[in-house]
């Protein structure tokens, strides 16, 4: 089965796939002009059942995570810093709702990850949103910056699939545009950048195999930062194997004892990628605990706060009364 429409140049698609996306177009077209999204069809994708406690009232939750990233063929100290949130979004703008108008409630996911390569640092950040009622996928832009460059890169749903949209400072991927079919299985299919969310509900948990879209956050467009050097590769879906054990886990001088370790296992580049996430499933917001990523890093939690961080912008503010 064809799951993928696959353009023959990324930076001139030929006719057929110009005439594919039009077809596309014409389905979405008028369900963004009514003011609606188009999402998959599950009708419950993934379930952040603890969206519901007292935690997330009117705050956010802002986890911080120290560890390690691998940059040209070196372990790098870095910090991971993720903040989850809902809000009011507008899906005809597919943006934070101002206005109130074509306004469903999002979760959302900024995921701001620094680190320092000799010289000079490395910022990146993904946002990520989905329904916060049925967890459908709506989209997902990233921002890296380092003294060589900057790059910027778009996934949102289209139709029946992602439409991913970048500009990058990388030769051959300086602009364009693709679009990438949904696989025709039932079975849950995610971003890589879903992940440390994803990894917190029932469905990922209990899923045993789901589809992979590659990550997003590399300043390259055909591979992830880590694979400098190594062949490019067209951004597609790919099938991962999701196993869980239950573990034990020391972190931020604590001692975890019903923790949950989710392991994905998937090929990129025609490399095996190993990422393995451990879950707190003592905690009613299923806390993301540690990330062993599949670069040969790794981020463990520091800090964990729930917060209104918005109305903390004077000079002097600070984050206090960490949980951990």
């Amino acid at each position: 089965m064809q799951s993928h429409i696959k353009p023959q140049s990324l930076q001139s698609p030929s006719p057929g796939f110009k005439s594919r996306l039009r077809a596309v177009g014409a389905i979405i077209l008028p369900a963004l002009l009514a003011g609606t999204l188009l999402a998959s069809d599950d009708s419950d994708r993934l379930t952040f059942g603890w969206l519901q406690g007292a935690d997330w009232r009117g705050k956010a939750e802002v986890a911080v995570y120290d560890g390690t990233v691998v940059r040209y063929r070196q372990q790098r100290p870095a910090s991971l810093t993720l903040i989850t949130v809902t809000e009011p979004f507008n899906t005809r703008q597919v943006v934070k709702s101002e206005s109130g108008e074509n306004a469903i409630t999002a979760l959302k996911q900024n995921q701001v990850l620094k680190y320092q390569t000799g010289v000079y640092p490395y910022s990146q950040m993904n946002s990520v949103f989905w329904n916060a009622s049925t967890g459908d996928f709506f989209k997902a832009s990233m921002t890296t910056q380092e003294w060589c460059g900057q790059s910027f890169k778009e996934a949102r749903r289209y139709g029946d699939g992602l439409r991913l949209s970048y500009n990058s400072y990388w030769e051959d991927e300086a602009v364009g545009e693709m679009y990438i079919e949904d696989p025709h299985e039932e079975t849950l299919y995610v971003l890589y950048d879903e992940l440390p969310l994803a990894v917190r509900t029932e469905q990922m948990q209990k899923a045993g195999r789901v589809y992979l879209f590659p990550m997003l956050m590399s300043s390259q467009v055909m591979r992830s930062d880590w694979d400098i050097g190594h062949p490019a590769r067209k951004p597609t879906y790919t099938p991962a194997i999701v196993n869980t054990e239950r573990v034990t886990l020391n972190a931020a001088r604590k001692n975890f004892q019903d923790v949950l370790k989710v392991t994905i296992t998937f090929e990129d580049g025609g490399t095996k990628k190993i990422d393995a996430f451990y879950v707190d499933m003592n905690d009613p917001n299923r806390l993301l605990l540690k990330w062993e990523r599949n670069d040969g890093g790794q981020f463990t939690i520091s800090e964990l706060y729930y917060t209104d961080y918005w109305n903390q912008n004077r000079a002097g503010d600070r984050l206090t009364g960490s949980r951990l």
